[in-house]
């Protein structure tokens, strides 16, 4: 499916425009940023943290002991970002910083107990609702699914380093 097609503006020429029903991005924007503005609310809500602090205690539940640039590597996250959310749950005792045993500079992230208690009601409600998301998805749709993002997130390195080398002809 195309991602442009032809329009006429009121004043001017035909163009070619986004078609957002087959534009990736849109589908890939739309889809993630209403998620996390939902998840954000449901979590403020029920649990007092965001969904950017869920994102620091999934990631630490998963690799527990790592510093808060582990945690911006693999979630994508910007680093700002994740030292507010990082100081909210070492204020709220759900995360401990020491500092690391190799590079006393850094430190090193922990979930508290009550970190992994709020992760353990935290990881019911985000994969309910990743359940009722994926509703109506066979478990090959799913899988194949799940295959095309895995290759959409291995092209992120390329994309990162996308640079405009030369002007980009008009698509025909």
């Amino acid at each position: 499916m195309p991602s442009t097609k032809r329009h006429k503006a009121a004043a001017g020429p035909e163009r070619d425009v986004l078609d957002l029903g087959g534009y990736v991005p849109y589908f890939l924007t739309a889809i993630s940023n209403t998620w996390s503005r939902s998840s954000s609310r449901l979590y403020l809500e029920r649990f007092g943290v965001g969904v950017t602090e869920w994102r620091v205690i999934s990631q630490l539940a998963i690799e527990p002991a790592i510093a808060a640039q582990r945690i911006c590597e693999v979630i994508g996250l910007d680093k700002g970002a994740v030292s507010r959310s990082v100081a909210t749950l070492v204020a709220a005792h759900h995360v401990t910083e020491r500092p690391d045993d190799r590079d006393a500079r850094r430190q090193v992230l922990e979930l508290t107990p009550s970190g992994y208690a709020l992760h353990d009601e935290l990881i019911a409600l985000a994969t309910a609702r990743e359940r009722l998301l994926l509703e109506g998805f066979t478990a090959e749709e799913k899988a194949q699914l799940t295959g095309f993002l895995h290759r959409l997130h291995a092209r992120l390195p390329q994309l990162r380093d996308f640079r405009l080398e030369r002007e980009i002809p008009p698509a025909s």
